[in-house]
């Protein structure tokens, strides 16, 4: 395990994806930038947090004489302190990889961040820095005081533009379809590479970023809201299924050669003696 770790973070791999990189918003998680390099991106994450413990997922394909980098998990736990609150933060962060031959460079990012109780930021301030960051969203947070989680979402079209309100229903449409991609070690990458199926094509040429803001009064008489976590996730689709087609075509020319050859093999035993 410390050698995949160690090859994860002294990795070094082309820095852009040709005739991508131009279009895909730039959008990032902590200086976490969507089309970071392997290297690049573990600079990023010491810079975020020194103490994560990382973790890489590879998986094997035919056609490919390494294993393949799906992603990196990194983790690191609250620390409690005394009458219920929490010393220190803590978070997990998981990072997505493009797959070979195209480059190897970050599509996805999710991070969720429990804030230490002495750091848990205003409500609505936080509201407004994820608008600031991000732009204006596609889907706002809902109105309602009672409504301690709030959603936010924001997509982005095939040339990197916000499409704002009238990208809601793609949101709706794709965004589990991209979060299934998160937690299962490359599992779901594997599958479809292996069978083609990529889902919804409306949902192969966007991007998009997903936030859930947890928050809580102070106490029952104080009107303040504060937020106890975080989670931010950021996909680029059109990234992803361009790597995972030419990763496929490897797999499948790979395939073809071993049964053709198979099959050669067999013919030269001759007839059997009868």
């Amino acid at each position: 395990m410390r050698r995949m770790v160690a090859l994860f973070i002294f990795a070094t791999v082309s820095v852009t994806l040709s005739g991508q990189a131009d279009v895909v918003p730039s959008l990032d998680v902590v200086g976490i930038r969507i089309g970071m390099t392997v290297k690049e991106a573990a600079t990023a994450l010491r810079a975020d947090n020194p103490r994560l413990m990382l973790t890489p997922s590879t998986r094997g394909l035919e056609g490919f004489a390494q294993p393949l980098l799906m992603s990196i998990a990194g983790q690191e736990g609250p620390v409690s302190g005394p009458n219920n609150t929490v010393e220190r933060g803590g978070e997990n962060i998981e990072l997505l990889f493009t797959t070979p031959p195209n480059p190897e460079v970050v599509w996805g990012i999710k991070r969720t961040y429990f804030f230490a109780t002495k750091e848990r930021p205003d409500l609505q301030i936080t509201l407004d820095a994820m608008r600031k960051k991000y732009g204006p969203e596609t889907i706002a947070p809902s109105p309602d005081p009672r409504d301690q989680t709030k959603f936010m979402a924001w997509v982005y079209d095939a040339q990197g533009k916000p499409m704002g309100p009238n990208g809601a229903q793609l949101n709706t449409m794709c965004a589990g379809l991209v979060t299934s991609r998160f937690g299962n070690g490359g599992i779901t990458t594997e599958q479809e590479i292996l069978t083609g199926q990529a889902g919804p094509a409306p949902c192969q040429s966007i991007s998009i970023v997903n936030a859930s803001i947890q928050s809580a009064r102070l106490d029952p008489a104080n009107p303040q809201f504060v937020v106890f976590s975080l989670i931010v996730q950021i996909t680029d689709a059109r990234r992803h299924r361009a790597a995972t087609d030419a990763t496929r075509a490897v797999a499948l020319a790979a395939t073809k050669a071993r049964e053709s050859k198979e099959a050669e093999e067999v013919k030269r035993r001759g007839a059997p003696k009868l």
